[in-house]
């Protein structure tokens, strides 16, 4: 199994980024990379912590990440092999495995455009005092990490999720993992401006939900959704 360069520990902790996220982010690279399929084994751990430059408890974190998001299997007795049912946890397209993350990027943001204004605005007049109670606090958190400069999509996807439930779909919120984005999405970062307009908008959200202003809350999320095109489009150019 190739690979690109050892992980910058500093680099990612300053970041907010977990080590064991991105040794785990690399090693889907690399399935990409050498396109494996499905069933195809992996490296033993010993050669995956030297090539990964990282010690074998982080790597086995990373592996059980991996696991859970059913991109990797472990064969007790055989080794760690790609699983044959890429992506139905987390990431249950399969995005993660489609090489043009911008693209993809793009194509989901496409599909939100069509769908959470309407949900925002939904929300607005069906959302109860619980309900905003708990939008409150995601959006709390997730402007905390914004601002903060850490990783915040697992908040995020949590705070549009509580948006689609409030706006009284069933299905919707099911499809928010998939939506907010799969994990390493992008390889950017945002920059502190885009960051903090993130947030701005996303708090506008939340202000015209808690008014019970229809119209204001899709046109909030709107401009929400327009900031994630910026965004996207700066990344790319990282």
């Amino acid at each position: 199994m190739q690979h690109s360069g050892r992980i910058n520990k500093d680099k990612e902790t300053r970041k907010g980024i977990l080590l064991t996220d991105r040794v785990a982010d690399e090693i889907v690279r690399s399935i990409i990379g050498q396109k494996l399929k499905p069933g195809d084994k992996l490296p033993n751990e010993f050669e995956l912590a030297k090539t990964l430059g990282v010690g074998r408890s982080t790597l086995r974190e990373a592996i059980k990440t991996l696991v859970s998001r059913s991109v990797v299997e472990i064969r007790r007795g055989s080794g760690t092999f790609v699983s044959a049912r890429s992506g139905v946890s987390e990431d249950p397209l399969g995005l993660e495995f489609l090489t043009d993350k911008v693209q993809v990027a793009t194509d989901l943001l496409e599909l939100r455009f069509l769908v959470e204004p309407r949900l925002a605005s939904l929300a607005a007049s069906r959302c109860t005092p619980e309900e905003l109670d708990d939008l409150m606090h995601l959006c709390d958190a997730c402007e905390k990490k914004m601002l903060a400069g850490d990783d915040f999509s697992k908040e995020n996807t949590a705070y549009h999720a509580a948006i689609a439930r409030t706006s009284g779909n069933v299905v919707v919120p099911n499809l928010a993992v998939i939506l907010c984005g799969p994990p390493s999405m992008l390889t950017g970062t945002p920059s502190q401006k885009a960051l903090e307009e993130l947030a701005r908008t996303n708090r506008e959200i939340l202000t015209a939900i808690g008014a019970h202003d229809e119209m204001a809350a899709y046109d909030a999320m709107l401009l929400h959704l327009a900031q994630c095109r910026r965004s996207i489009a700066q990344q790319s150019l990282q």
